[in-house]
């Protein structure tokens, strides 16, 4: 029996803006999560095969100047790369997250992976990394005018889905948790007219993959930081549901804070629509076995990134609680 799907929507949003072109970016993610969802709900991954339209990308890597997106034969060694991740998740199934009682170490030791030179391996793409992250973050708090368009599609997305009567859903990733939050934060609480008509609508489930949202100094960026802690204007009050997921040895969501900062208020402010804990879960130290795209640049440089988008979007938990999301059992 098919599952009705008519009124869901999964809009995704990236992260560091080089990235392929939209139409490969979109096809690799929502690859990833439907064979994520596969694993353990075949009949819904063969609706969301058939039913396009419920994935929509909130794209905007080519709203930055000199954006140059990926060249064809990156493109295709990524989507290489992608296939092993997917297959990893395939073949060892649940065990591919680390368990609420499974010890860090052992879990990697099981896997022939060192944990020291796994992280030390880490820290030798962080250069890179940031360099990119806080040139983007610069640009998104000096230029409002690159720093609006960066935010219209996200914000564009949410009005088709609310204004078609869909419940959405946002995935985010890296700096696209942050955009995202921002633009929450306006929908809840700006009064011009653009906003003002959709105050009262909701997200379901806001999953934040690779999140700099525990950085102060990220936090000192958005439109929430004029206005006082544990305050209901320093927070989204849209969310139903917030997830988020943090890589062991990703130099980007390092901090393990999100239940001080955000939930914890988020909960004494009563705006999330339950006091259940499962509304707001900080998924730490999991499993993201990416390996970078090889090139002359780096050929001899650490093959792990634990930042990367495609090793959050296969994890086992993302994957559970969004098919949840498809099949209603939400509550």
């Amino acid at each position: 029996m098919a599952v009705d799907l008519s009124n869901k929507k999964i809009i995704m949003i990236h992260g560091l803006a080089s990235k392929p072109p939209p139409d490969f970016t979109h096809h690799l993610w929502r690859k990833t999560l439907i064979e994520n969802i596969r694993v353990s709900h075949r009949r819904l991954a063969r609706n969301l095969d058939d039913h396009a339209d419920v994935f929509e990308s909130a794209y905007w890597a080519n709203v930055i100047p000199h954006h140059i997106p990926d060249d064809t034969g990156y493109c295709r060694k990524l989507g290489l790369q992608v296939d092993k991740v997917i297959n990893e998740r395939r073949e060892i199934r649940d065990s591919f997250h680390v368990g609420m009682k499974e010890k860090v170490g052992s879990f990697f030791k099981d896997r022939g992976l060192d944990l020291v030179k796994l992280l030390a391996g880490a820290l030798s793409v962080k250069d890179e990394v940031m360099t990119d992250f806080l040139r983007e973050t610069e640009l998104y708090e000096q230029d409002q005018y690159i720093a609006d368009q960066i935010r219209a599609p996200l914000e564009n997305a949410l009005r088709r889905a609310w204004d078609e009567g869909r419940e959405p859903i946002i995935v985010s990733h890296s700096m696209g948790t942050f955009i995202s939050y921002d633009v929450l934060w306006r929908f809840s609480h700006r009064k011009t007219a653009d906003f003002r008509k959709y105050n009262d609508k909701r997200v379901k489930m806001f999953i934040t993959l690779g999140s700099p949202l525990g950085d102060s100094t990220v936090r000192g960026l958005l439109f929430a930081r004029h206005h006082l802690d544990h305050s209901q204007r320093r927070f989204p009050t849209n969310i139903d549901f917030w997830h988020n997921y943090a890589c062991l040895g990703d130099v980007v969501s390092h901090q393990k804070n999100f239940n001080h900062i955000f939930y914890q208020p988020m909960r004494e402010l009563n705006l999330f629509r339950s006091t259940k804990k499962f509304r707001s879960i900080d998924y730490v130290d999991l499993h993201n076995p990416f390996e970078v795209v090889s090139h002359a640049g780096n050929r001899n440089r650490e093959k792990r990134n634990p930042h990367k988008s495609y090793g959050y979007l296969a994890q086992p938990r993302l994957g559970s609680w969004i098919a949840d999301y498809l099949l209603d059992r939400l509550r």
